[in-house]
């Protein structure tokens, strides 16, 4: 069973560790290891943008939304299961307003979004 939870403290490492996971990093516009310190410095302005997906008590997943701007990640463990598109429709029920920026070849990212009714409207286009 599959809850949506506020973040809290207790789950700032799993949010550090996840998005530090090289398994996931390619799926970011933007990738870099965090290191406690700068985690415990953006949680001080950004924790309560963060929500977190629990299976049977366990955090595997989370979702943030800063200035309306959506950010997902699914633990690899748990690829494949609808959490991503759980929590997207989750966040959108208090933040009907929110939007994502989702790289085109984030695949999984795409399909997520468009599973609840997002639809591609822009492209950022950038030189090397």
């Amino acid at each position: 069973m599959l809850e949506f939870v506020k973040n809290k403290k207790q789950y700032f490492e799993f949010i550090r560790n996840l998005r530090n996971d090289t398994r996931v990093q390619d799926g970011f516009i933007e990738s870099s290891n965090i290191t406690k310190e700068q985690q415990i410095e953006y949680m001080k302005t950004y924790k309560n943008n963060f929500y977190i997906c629990l299976s049977d008590g366990n955090p595997v997943g989370y979702i943030r939304q800063i200035d309306g701007d959506i950010g997902v990640c699914t633990h690899p463990d748990y690829w494949g299961k609808g959490i991503g598109s759980y929590m997207i429709d989750e966040l959108m029920k208090i933040n009907p307003e929110c939007y994502a920026k989702v790289k085109l070849d984030n695949i999984a990212s795409v399909k997520a979004f468009e599973k609840v009714g997002f639809k591609k409207k822009y492209y950022l286009m950038e030189r090397d």
